[in-house]
C-alpha cells in the first residue's frame, strides 16, 4: 500500500485509503464548482514536478478560508475534513483510469485562520509518457467539491513540468504568477544546464470581443521585445526579483518553444485594488462614448462610482453591483488567466457578464458551459477551445457564434438597470 506524509505541524492525518474507480470519460464530470465565488471556492492550484525519470511530484495550495470548521461538541473544538483523491490517465486515452489514489485529512489548527496550505505527493509517472492529472478536493463537512486537471508531459527534460519555483521561504509556487515583491529561486531536474534564457513579451492590453463577433481572436506574437540570461548552479539559480509587468518565457534551448512562463502582472493581481484596475472592465458593459468619458476622467475613482450610481439608481443597489461585479473580474483573474489577466480571456468575459455557469464539462481539447438545466437544449451553450500556447495550458477561445448577440445585450442591459 501506497503511503503520503505531510507536515504534522499543520495537519493531521486521520485516514488514508487506496481505491479503482471504474474507467469513465473526464468530459463527464461536472466542474463548475471550480467556478463558483471565491467566497463559496477552495481556489485550489495544483502543479507538477519530474524528480526524475519515472516518477513526478504534485504540488496543490488552497486556502483554509475556503473550509467548513464544524464543532466537535464532545472535544469542544472546530475541524475541517477534508478528502484529496487523484486520478491519473494517459494523455492517449482518457477513457481509462490508469492510477488512482485517495486519503483523509482532518485540520483542527487553521479555524479562522485564512491560511494557504501547500503540500504534496508523489506519483510514479515514467517516461516518455504524457499524462492528465484530475486531482479532486471534497469539504467533507459541507460537501463541496473542486476538481483540477493539470497536463504531466515527460516527453523531454526541456518542458515546463522540469522546473520549479521556490519563494523565500523555500516553499513552490504554486501558481504561475509572481508579484513584485517576490523573489524566488529557479530549481531545475536537469543538473547539467548552467545557463537559461529568458525572453520577455510586453503585457497586451487586447480583451475579449463579445461573443458574437466574427474574426477570430488575435494571435500573440512569439517575438520577444527582449532576451537577457540567468546562471544555473548545480540546477538552481540565484535569489530572483522581477519588477517589469510583462511575460517571462525560461529555456535552456530557444531554438525550441519548451520551456516555462511566469506572469508579472498587478502588483496586487489578482485583486483589483486600483481606479485604473476598476476602469477597464467596464469595456465590457459600457458604451464606446460611455468608456471614453470615463477614461478622460481626471478623478477616475469619481467617474467609477458615478457610473454605478447612473445605472443602479441609488448608492445600496450600487453598492451591492460593484461588489458582485468586481468581484466576479477577481474570480475571473484567479480561475482563467493565460498569457494575460483572467479578466481579459474569453471565459473571463463571459464569466463577468453572466455569473458563473450552471455546468461545466472538460475534455483535453475543449471545455463547455451550460447556463440553464444541464444539456438541454434550450440553455446557452458556450464551446471554448483550447489554443496550443507555448507559455500556458489555461489558454481557451471561445466558438462565437451570430446565435448569441440577443442574448449578450440582454445580459448587458441587466447591468445597466
Amino acid at each position: 500500500m501506497k503511503r503520503l506524509y505531510f507536515a504534522a505541524y499543520i495537519l493531521l492525518i486521520t485516514g488514508f485509503m487506496t481505491a479503482c474507480y471504474t474507467p469513465s470519460k473526464m468530459s463527464m464530470t461536472n466542474i463548475s464548482s471550480n467556478y463558483q465565488d471565491q467566497s463559496r471556492n477552495l481556489n485550489v492550484n495544483i502543479s507538477a514536478y519530474n524528480t526524475c525519470s519515472d516518477s513526478t511530484r504534485i504540488y496543490y495550495k488552497f486556502n483554509t478560508g475556503g473550509l467548513f470548521f464544524q464543532k466537535d461538541m464532545k472535544k469542544n473544538y472546530f475541524f475541517a475534513q477534508y478528502l484529496i483523491k487523484y486520478d491519473l490517465y494517459n494523455i492517449s486515452d482518457i477513457k481509462k483510469i490508469i492510477d488512482s489514489a485517495s486519503f483523509i485529512i482532518t485540520d483542527s489548527v487553521n479555524y479562522n485562520q485564512n491560511t494557504d496550505i501547500i503540500d504534496s505527493l508523489n506519483i510514479c509517472l515514467k517516461e516518455p509518457n504524457n499524462y492528465i492529472l484530475s486531482l479532486t478536493i471534497i469539504d467533507l463537512n459541507k460537501k463541496f467539491v473542486s476538481t483540477n486537471y493539470l497536463n504531466i508531459y515527460k516527453n523531454n527534460i526541456l518542458n515546463r513540468n522540469n522546473f520549479v519555483i521556490r519563494d523565500e521561504k523555500y516553499q513552490p509556487m504554486v501558481q504561475n504568477y509572481i508579484s513584485n515583491d517576490k523573489h524566488f529561486r529557479i530549481f531545475m531536474r536537469e543538473k547539467q544546464i548552467y545557463k537559461l534564457f529568458v525572453k520577455y513579451y510586453k503585457p497586451t492590453n487586447t480583451i475579449a470581443d463579445p461573443p458574437f463577433t466574427l474574426g477570430g481572436k488575435e494571435t500573440m506574437s512569439l517575438s520577444a521585445d527582449s532576451i537577457f540570461s540567468i546562471d544555473i548552479n548545480d540546477g538552481c539559480s540565484a535569489m530572483l526579483n522581477f519588477t517589469k509587468n510583462g511575460i517571462y518565457h525560461f529555456q535552456s534551448d530557444t531554438s525550441k518553444k519548451d520551456g516555462f512562463t511566469l506572469f508579472r502582472f498587478n502588483s496586487d493581481f489578482p485583486k483589483i485594488t486600483s481606479a485604473e484596475e476598476m476602469l477597464s472592465p467596464l469595456r465590457y458593459i459600457s458604451t464606446k462614448s460611455e468608456f471614453n468619458d470615463l477614461s478622460l476622467m481626471k478623478n477616475t475613482k469619481g467617474a467609477i462610482d458615478n457610473f454605478w450610481l447612473d445605472k443602479a439608481g441609488n448608492p445600496d443597489r450600487a453598492k451591492e453591483m460593484i461588489k458582485v461585479f468586481y468581484n466576479r473580474v477577481q474570480d475571473a483573474n484567479r480561475y482563467f488567466s493565460s498569457y494575460t489577466e483572467g479578466w481579459k480571456t474569453d471565459r473571463g468575459m463571459i464569466y463577468i457578464v453572466f455569473g458563473p455557469p450552471y455546468s461545466v464539462y472538460r475534455s483535453p481539447e475543449n471545455e463547455t458551459w451550460y447556463y440553464g438545466e444541464d444539456r438541454n437544449i434550450l440553455s446557452m451553450t458556450l464551446d471554448f477551445k483550447k489554443t496550443q500556447n507555448p507559455f500556458t495550458e489555461n489558454d481557451y477561445t471561445l466558438d462565437r457564434s451570430p446565435e448569441y448577440k440577443d442574448v449578450w445585450y440582454s445580459a448587458v442591459e441587466s447591468w445597466r438597470k
